[in-house]
């Protein structure tokens, strides 16, 4: 009896160390992951019909989404009402709206697939950014390529 008692206990320790590991193995594994995350840009384009009600739950949707899969969200800029080049569906205007996230590259294929099902989107394009890309959206987001224009307004006054 005492026997088993050694055996049970010592392997109840060899289990709680293998669980231990796993743990930290899955850490590992989340960091790798973390890692090899890439930049993206997707601008996508909303039909005109929708209300601003409608076109604000609809750019959630999409942003949650990317949240759900393990994406992070930098920046969601809406363009707001627009001119098209050419005409899509009939529509010669649409909403335009640039999402700026970081995630892994097997997450895109999802969120295209989804943007294809939308029926309020017509048109969407993602892009990787590459080093220069990030510093410009970077210095975008910051407002420094507005500054010239704020700059004209003062002087006009």
């Amino acid at each position: 009896m005492v026997f088993h008692h050694f055996w049970f206990s010592y392997s109840f320790g060899i289990q709680r160390d293998f669980s231990y590991f796993c743990i930290l193995f899955i850490k590992f594994l989340k960091h790798i992951k973390k890692m090899f995350q890439r930049n993206y840009e997707t601008v996508f384009i909303l039909t005109p019909v929708l209300s601003d009600v409608q076109i604000k739950d609809t750019v959630d949707k999409f942003v949650n989404l990317l949240k759900e899969l393990g994406a992070d969200v930098i920046n969601v800029e809406n363009w707001g009402l627009k001119k098209m080049a050419y005409a899509i569906e009939k529509k010669t205007t649409g909403f335009y709206v640039m999402v700026e996230f970081k995630a892994d590259p097997t997450l895109i294929r999802k969120f295209e697939v989804e943007l294809r099902r939308e029926e309020k989107a017509m048109r969407f394009l993602t892009t990787v950014l590459d080093k220069h890309s990030i510093v410009y959206a970077e210095r975008r987001r910051k407002g420094e390529f507005n500054k010239k224009v704020e700059a004209k307004e003062e002087a006009t006054k």
